[in-house]
C-alpha cells in the first residue's frame, strides 16, 4: 500500500472521517484513521494553499462547506493514543522474535516524532486560519445557533442592511471551533512551541472583539438577549441581504491580497465582536486560557524556591568550613609556637591535613554554587519574566469581562498561596527575641528602630532563626516581579490594596457574588452601547467599568445567586471587597459604607517587619527593599498617598485599626532611645511606612566571627526619594529619620580605632587618629578600592583647574528584577561570612563602613532640600530620570547597566577627601631655588629615564654606569612636602634646584634591605598616591584600572626608586621620611573626626 497516490490517500481518508466539535472521531466506513504522514502532508498543503492564496472568492471557496472545521477538529487524543499503540505492538514483536533489547528505550521513537511533528503542523495550521479571520471570512469559523439559519444553513451571518427581523441569539450556543482546539495547547504540559502559538492565536482573536466602533442609539441591537430572550427588539426594519452574500465592493476593499494582515482589514460588525466577547469570556474558557500560565507562575516559583534552599544549604556548608580553616590556621600558629620553643604538638600534621581536605571541599561547594546561580539568572529568572509577558499580554487586549475573572483567579492561585501566605507565616515562625541567644559579640549598632513610630508591637531585636526562608524570600520574589512587568493598573492597584493598605478585609466573612453570564455590554450617556474594555476607560478618566460582578443598581451587591451550572458561572470573591477598599481610600466613600469586617493589615505588618529588620525578618530586608521600590514607582503618587499612607481614610477605622492588636503578635517595647515628634495632623499610617523604609536605608551586618559592617542600600533610598514626591509631610518625616540614622552612622564610625583594637591586633599601638586615617586613605574598600575611588568628579580643563564641580556620589539606584535575582544570589544568607578574622577584615569593615556613612550623609542633605514636586505633575514616574527634575542638585549616572542618581558629598568630607591635591598650588614648583644648608638634605642618586631627560637641567650632576644614567639629588622634607633637588654648582654651591615635589600625605615609603657584596648601595622605593592624573617628575606610573567613566575618580600610582650610599643612609632617611608622614596624617585623622563628630552632632 505504500504505492497508493497521497492525494487519492487524503481525499478517500477524510471523505470517510468526521469529527465533532469535541474533536472525538466517527467512521463513515470501516476504513481506518489516516496515517500521521497523510496527515501532516494536508496540514501542510493546506497551510500553504491559505496563506498563498491570491483571490478572495478562492479563499471563500477554500474556507466553505465546513470542510475546515473539519480539519480544524482533526482528533489529534486519536492520534496519540494510535501511536502509543503502535509502539507497545512494536515492543512486543521484539520480545516474541527473541531480539536484542538494548535499544528497548528506542523503540517507537520515529512514531512519536512524527506525532511532534503533526502537533506543530497543525498549531501553524490554526495559525494560518486566525490570519485570514476578518469581518469577511468570520462566518466560516463562527457558527451561530441553528434558529437563526436562513434557507436550511446551520450558519447565520450578520448584515446591518439585512431587512429580516434579527432574532434575539443565546451566546452560550455559539461555537467557535478554532478558539476552541488553539485553547487545548495553552497548558503549559506542552511544547513551548507550541503552546506559544496557540496562545498568540488567542490574543489575536481576543484583538478582534476589542478592535471596532460601539453600536450607536439607533442601531439594531435585537440580537442582544440574556438567556436567550431578546432585549430590546429594533424599532425600524432593515434591508435584505442573503446571509451567505457578499458584495463586490465589500470582496473588493477587502481582498487577501490586499491586507493580508487581520489587523489592517476592515474591523468586524459589533454582532461579531459581542459574540466573540461572549464566547471567550465564559469562565471555563478563562480558565483554560490563564490557568496555564498561572501553573506556569507556581512551578516557577517552586524553581525559586528550591534555588534559595540550595544556595542557603551550600552557604552554612561554606561558612562551616571558612570556620574551620581559621580554626586550623590557628592550630597552625599554635603548633609553630610549640616548635619555636623546642616542645612537640600532638596536632602537628594533622591541622595541614584537615586544611587540605577542607579547601578541596570549598572547591567543590563554590563550583556548585556557581552552577546554581547561573541556572537561576540564565533560566529561572528569563522564565519567569516570559510568563509576566504573556499574562501582560492577555491583560493588554483590555477585554474587561475576562481582566476581570483572570484577575480573581490570580488572587487565589497566585498571590494569597504565593505571596501572601509565605511571608505571614514566616514571620510567625521567627519571632524570638534576641536575649534568648546570647553571645560575644557586641550589640547590633543600629538596634533603634524607632519602635514607637510603628502602629504595632513588634519584638525589638529579633534575629532570624534557622527556619527555612526559602518560601517568603520567593514571595518577595514574584511580588517584585510582578510591579515590574505587569502595568495593567487594576491588577496592580488591588495587589498593593492587599499588601500594603493600612486594613485588610475577612476573606472568610466576604460576600461571594455568583453570575451566570459575564456583564458583556454597557451604555455611555450618549445612548451608544459598547463592549467594556479598557480603551473605554482610557476615554473617559471617571467612568470606572471593573465590577467584579458587582450590580449596584439592580441591587446584587452581596448576593449569591445559584443558577447556573458550576462551571460556566462567573464567581467573585477577593476582587469585590478589595475593590470596595481601593474606591473608598481614594474617593473617601465606599457604595455601601464602610465594611464591618476589617481588620489591621497583617501583610501590611510583615511588610514593614521585613523593611525594618524586625521580628526576625532581617534576612528579607534586601529584597523586601526591591519590592517596596518596585510598587512606589510603578503606581500613582495619588493612589499611593491614598493606599498606603491612608489619606481618605475616615478617623473612626483608622482608630479601630490602631487599637486593635492580633493575638500572636509580642508585647511592645518602649525603650525606644530617639525622641522624634511629629504634627498630630499626620497620618500615623504615613509615620510608620517611612519609618520602616529609613531604617533600611542603612543597617548594619553581621560576620560570623562578630565584625560589623555598615551597609547603604541606594534602592531604598530611591522609594524614600519616590515617596518624597507624593506629599510635602512625606518629606518632613524622611528628613528627620535620615538625619537621626545619619548620627547613628557617624557615631559608629568614630568608634572604628576601639573596634581595630579588638581585631587588628598588630595596630594596638598605631595612635587612634591614625587608624581613621587608614581607614579613609588606604585601598581596603571592596575590590581593593580607596574610598575616595567611589566618588565622582569632572576633571577641570586645564592645569588651573583641577577639578570641575563639586565631588559627588550614588545615593539612589533605580531596582530590576534582575538585580534582585543577584542580590538574592549574592546575599543568600543573614550571617555575611567574611571568611577571616584578622587585620585585614577589620580594617575591610571599616572602610566599606565609611563608605555606606558619606553615602547616607549625601542623602541626608539631598533629602533636605527642596524637592519640586511640581516638575512632576504633567509626566509620569521614570525613575531616577524623573527625580533629576525634582531635584537641582541631583545628577543622573549610568555604570554597568544601571541607573544612579548621584548627589554632592559634604564640603568637609570633601575637603578631607581633596584637600592635599587642591594645596599643591602652594607648593614648590621644579625650577625653584632652595638653599640646602638651612635643611638637613639625604644625598641619593636615582635613574633618569628618557621621559626625564627635560628635568635634568644641570648635565654635570649625572654619571653613566653600565649603560644606565644615574642624577645625583637630595631629598629634602619642606611644608609637609617631600622634594627631591640636584645640587647647583659654582656661586649658587650650597643651593638646590627643585626637581620634583609632592604632598606628604600622597607618599607611602618602603626601604627594602639588600644584601649584595659588591655594593652597600641601599634602594628605598617611594610611592605616590594621587587621585590627579598628572605624574610627579621622575616617578614612573603604573597601569591601573582604568574609570568606566571620565567621571570617576581613580587613584593613580606611580614609583620611584631612590638609592643611597648604605643601609644606614637609607635607613636614616626612611626613618625622617615616616615620622613626618605619620604626623600629617594623624593631624588629617583628628580632622576626620572633627568632620564626623559634627555629623553626629547636627540636627
Amino acid at each position: 500500500n505504500e504505492s497508493i497516490d497521497t492525494n487519492d490517500a487524503v481525499a478517500d481518508g477524510l471523505g470517510n472521517l468526521s469529527f465533532d466539535s469535541s474533536g472525538n472521531v466517527t467512521l463513515l466506513s470501516s476504513k481506518r484513521l489516516p496515517s500521521v504522514r497523510i496527515a501532516i502532508q494536508v496540514l501542510q498543503s493546506m497551510s500553504i494553499l491559505i496563506q498563498n492564496v491570491t483571490m478572495s472568492t478562492s479563499l471563500y471557496l477554500i474556507l466553505s462547506y465546513n470542510k475546515v472545521n473539519e480539519l480544524i477538529n482533526l482528533p489529534l487524543d486519536s492520534y496519540a493514543a494510535a501511536e502509543k499503540d503502535q509502539q507497545e505492538e512494536e515492543k512486543m514483536n521484539h520480545v516474541h522474535n527473541n531480539m536484542a533489547m538494548d535499544d528497548d528505550l528506542n523503540y517507537g521513537s520515529s512514531a512519536v516524532g512524527e506525532f511532534s511533528e503533526l502537533t506543530n503542523i497543525y498549531i501553524s495550521f490554526l495559525k494560518s486560519l486566525t490570519m485570514k479571520m476578518n469581518a469577511e471570512t468570520l462566518q466560516f469559523y463562527l457558527t451561530y445557533p441553528s434558529y437563526l439559519s436562513q434557507e436550511g444553513s446551520h450558519r447565520a451571518a450578520y448584515n446591518e442592511s439585512s431587512p429580516y427581523k434579527q432574532k434575539a441569539i443565546d451566546f452560550n450556543q455559539i461555537q467557535f471551533p478554532l478558539y476552541e482546539r488553539a485553547l487545548k495547547f495553552c497548558n503549559p504540559d506542552v511544547d513551548p512551541f507550541v503552546r506559544v502559538t496557540a496562545m498568540n492565536l488567542c490574543l489575536n482573536t481576543l484583538r478582534l472583539a476589542t478592535d471596532g466602533d460601539p453600536l450607536p442609539p439607533d442601531g439594531d441591537c435585537s440580537f442582544i438577549s440574556e438567556g436567550g430572550k431578546q432585549v430590546n427588539p429594533p424599532t425600524t426594519p432593515q434591508k435584505s441581504s442573503n446571509a451567505a452574500s457578499v458584495t463586490n465592493d465589500s470582496l473588493d476593499n477587502d481582498r487577501p491580497d490586499r491586507q493580508r494582515n487581520p489587523r489592517t482589514t476592515s474591523k468586524l460588525p459589533f454582532r461579531e465582536r459581542l459574540a466573540i466577547s461572549h464566547y471567550v469570556c465564559q469562565p471555563s474558557r478563562v480558565q483554560h486560557l490563564s490557568a496555564g500560565i498561572f501553573t506556569r507562575l507556581a512551578s516557577l516559583c517552586g524553581k525559586v524556591e528550591e534555588t534559595i534552599r540550595t544556595l542557603d544549604r551550600i552557604d552554612r556548608a561554606l561558612s562551616s568550613c571558612f570556620l574551620t580553616v581559621d580554626k586550623c590556621a590557628r592550630e597552625s600558629d599554635s603548633d609553630a609556637k610549640l616548635q619555636a620553643d623546642g616542645r612537640s604538638s600532638k596536632n602537628e600534621g594533622v591541622s595541614t591535613s584537615v586544611h587540605d581536605d577542607i579547601q578541596k571541599k570549598i572547591k567543590i561547594l563554590q563550583s556548585e554554587r556557581i552552577k546554581v546561580v547561573k541556572h537561576f539568572l540564565g533560566d529561572t529568572v528569563s522564565d519567569f519574566q516570559d510568563e509576566l509577558f504573556l499574562l501582560e499580554d492577555v491583560l493588554k487586549v483590555g477585554l474587561i469581562p475576562l481582566n476581570e475573572q483572570i484577575i480573581e483567579m490570580m488572587f487565589p492561585t497566585v498571590i494569597y498561596p504565593l505571596v501572601l501566605t509565605p511571608l505571614h507565616n514566616f514571620i510567625k515562625q521567627n519571632k524570638r527575641s534576641v536575649a534568648d541567644e546570647g553571645g560575644p559579640h557586641e550589640p547590633d549598632p543600629f538596634s533603634d528602630r524607632f519602635e514607637k513610630h510603628m502602629s504595632r508591637p513588634i519584638s525589638r531585636g529579633a534575629s532570624p532563626s534557622d527556619s527555612d526562608s526559602s518560601l517568603a524570600k520567593a514571595a518577595l520574589f514574584v511580588t517584585a516581579a510582578i510591579f515590574h512587568f505587569i502595568t495593567h493598573k487594576e491588577l496592580l492597584q488591588l495587589l498593593m490594596t492587599a499588601l500594603l493598605h493600612p486594613l485588610s478585609p475577612e476573606i472568610s466573612n466576604a460576600c461571594t457574588i455568583v453570575h451566570t453570564n459575564p456583564n458583556i455590554l454597557f451604555q455611555d450617556d450618549n445612548g451608544y452601547t459598547h463592549i467594556k474594555t479598557d480603551s473605554c476607560i482610557e476615554n473617559d478618566e471617571g467612568l470606572y467599568l471593573y465590577k467584579f460582578g458587582r450590580d449596584t443598581a439592580n441591587g446584587n451587591y452581596g448576593k449569591m445567586k445559584s443558577k447556573g451550572v458550576v462551571r460556566q458561572d462567573c464567581v467573585f470573591v477577593f476582587c469585590p471587597i478589595l475593590s470596595d477598599i481601593f474606591e473608598w481610600s481614594i474617593a473617601g466613600s465606599m457604595l455601601n459604607g464602610v465594611p464591618d469586617n476589617l481588620t489591621p493589615n497583617r501583610y501590611r505588618r510583615t511588610l514593614l517587619s521585613c523593611l525594618s529588620g524586625t521580628d526576625g525578618m532581617a534576612e528579607l530586608q534586601s529584597l523586601a527593599v526591591y519590592a517596596i521600590d518596585a510598587i512606589v514607582s510603578t503606581i500613582d503618587r495619588e493612589i499611593l498617598n491614598c493606599i498606603i499612607f491612608g489619606k481618605h481614610i475616615f478617623e473612626e477605622a483608622e482608630f479601630r485599626a490602631s487599637e486593635t492588636v492580633e493575638n500572636d503578635e509580642s508585647p511592645a517595647s518602649d525603650t525606644a532611645s530617639n525622641d522624634i515628634a511629629f504634627s498630630t495632623s499626620i497620618s500615623q499610617h504615613m509615620v510608620e511606612f517611612i519609618a520602616s523604609m529609613c531604617v533600611s536605608v542603612i543597617t548594619a551586618a553581621i560576620s560570623y566571627d562578630g565584625l560589623w559592617s555598615l551597609r547603604y542600600n541606594p534602592i531604598s533610598a530611591h522609594a524614600i526619594l519616590r515617596m518624597c514626591t507624593i506629599d510635602p509631610s512625606v518629606k518632613d518625616i524622611a528628613t528627620k529619620f535620615i538625619h537621626y540614622r545619619r548620627n547613628q552612622s557617624a557615631v559608629f564610625i568614630l568608634k572604628t580605632p576601639s573596634r581595630l583594637d579588638k581585631y587588628a591586633h598588630d595596630d594596638k599601638e598605631i595612635d587612634h587618629q591614625l587608624k581613621m586615617d587608614k581607614v579613609f586613605f588606604e585601598a581596603f574598600c571592596e575590590g581593593d578600592k580607596f574610598v575616595v575611588e567611589h566618588i565622582i568628579r569632572s576633571h577641570g580643563s586645564d592645569k588651573d583647574d583641577i577639578w570641575n564641580g563639586p565631588a559627588m556620589i550614588a545615593t539612589a539606584k533605580d531596582g530590576s528584577i534582575f538585580q534582585l535575582a543577584k542580590q538574592m544570589c549574592e546575599d543568600i544568607s543573614a550571617k555575611h561570612v567574611i571568611g577571616h578574622d584578622s587585620k585585614e577584615a577589620a580594617y575591610h569593615c571599616a572602610a566599606n563602613s565609611t563608605v555606606s556613612h558619606i553615602q547616607l550623609d549625601a542623602f541626608s542633605r539631598l533629602i533636605y532640600d527642596d524637592i519640586l514636586n511640581q516638575n512632576m505633575k504633567d509626566i509620569g514616574y521614570a525613575g531616577v530620570a524623573s527625580l533629576t527634575l525634582c531635584i537641582p542638585t541631583a545628577c543622573e549616572f549610568h555604570k554597568s547597566g544601571n541607573c544612579f542618581l548621584i548627589s554632592p558629598i559634604s564640603d568637609l568630607i570633601s575637603d578631607l577627601l581633596f584637600e592635599h591635591e587642591e594645596e599643591c598650588g602652594e607648593c614648590l614648583k621644579p625650577g625653584d631655588v632652595v638653599n640646602l644648608d638651612e635643611r638637613k638634605p639625604f644625598p641619593c642618586v636615582c635613574e633618569i629615564t628618557k621621559e626625564n631627560e627635560d628635568l635634568n637641567a644641570n648635565g654635570g650632576t649625572c654619571i653613566v654606569a653600565d649603560g644606565v644614567k644615574w642624577q645625583s639629588l637630595y631629598l629634602l622634607i619642606m611644608n609637609d612636602n617631600l622634594v627631591l633637588t640636584e645640587p647647583m654648582r659654582g656661586e649658587s654651591a650650597g643651593y638646590g634646584r627643585v626637581v620634583t615635589t609632592c604632598p606628604l600625605l600622597s607618599i607611602v615609603a618602603e626601604l627594602y634591605d639588600i644584601q649584595d657584596t659588591e655594593s652597600s648601595a641601599q634602594r628605598l622605593l617611594l610611592t605616590h598616591l594621587s587621585v590627579k592624573k598628572d605624574t610627579p617628575g621622575l616617578f614612573t606610573a603604573e597601569k591601573g584600572e582604568d574609570a568606566i567613566s571620565s567621571e570617576e575618580v581613580r587613584m593613580s600610582r606611580s614609583c620611584l626608586d631612590v638609592w643611597f650610599e648604605d643601609y644606614n643612609t637609607a635607613s636614616k632617611a626612611h626613618k625622617a621620611i615616616c615620622s613626618r608622614i605619620f604626623k600629617v596624617r594623624i593631624e588629617r585623622g583628628k580632622r576626620i573626626t572633627q568632620a564626623l563628630s559634627s555629623h553626629k552632632n547636627m540636627t
